[in-house]
């Protein structure tokens, strides 16, 4: 799979010593990134609609951390949680590597031009080939 770009993805997580959500970041290097611009016009309403397919490779850089399915990442405590990221709708991703540990969605949009909202998403590692293991990120 040919790469292109490196991405942050930000995990909605309840910090409960903080008690609060936040979004804690994992950086990965070496995913494939694409983006269509669009729009759409009607009854005197232009629309822009951008979508996004991130494509992480099973052999992708993710900072150390171990995948873990949505339901188990969420059951995880405070203590364990740390070593482990996840993909699920609502999650954040930022094109590039941001050195921030956590932060909270008006932070993210104030701080970045892009910001993507996962929407969908898939776990490609058994229906293909070894070299094109990967899980397909969609958002908007």
């Amino acid at each position: 799979m040919t790469t292109n770009a490196d991405i942050t993805i930000f995990n909605k997580r309840y910090v409960r010593e903080e008690r609060t959500e936040k979004f804690v970041a994992t950086q990965i290097r070496g995913v494939s990134f694409y983006s269509r611009k669009g729009t759409s016009s009607g009854n005197q309403d232009r629309n822009v609609k951008d979508t996004y397919t991130i494509r992480v490779p099973d052999t992708a850089d993710t900072s150390g951390k171990a995948y873990a399915e949505q339901m188990k990442y969420s059951g995880m405590d405070d203590e364990t949680f740390p070593g482990y990221w996840t993909i699920q709708r609502g999650d954040i991703i930022i094109r590039g590597l941001c050195d921030c540990e956590t932060a909270t969605e008006t932070e993210l949009k104030q701080n970045y031009p892009d910001v993507i909202t996962v929407d969908n998403f898939s776990d490609n590692r058994s229906r293909c080939s070894e070299c094109m293991r990967h899980w397909r990120i969609g958002g908007e």
